[in-house]
């Protein structure tokens, strides 16, 4: 039987990391980030709306 290393980990050893997806805070930055980026698009969608607008209305 081929034994290709898997069941050869330890966390002594270090091989073993925290899945940094997982975490609470982690999670408020990436709602955080999306939060800022839709703000941000919505405010240079508005912004562009309103200058293409009055160049074609004025």
């Amino acid at each position: 039987m081929k034994n290709n290393g898997f069941n050869n980990w330890s966390i002594e050893k270090g091989d073993y990391k925290r899945d940094e997806t997982t975490t609470w805070t982690f999670q408020r930055k990436l709602i955080r980030k999306r939060r800022i980026k839709k703000s941000v698009l919505i405010i240079l969608y508005t912004i562009s709306v309103s200058i293409i607008s009055y160049l074609i209305f004025a």
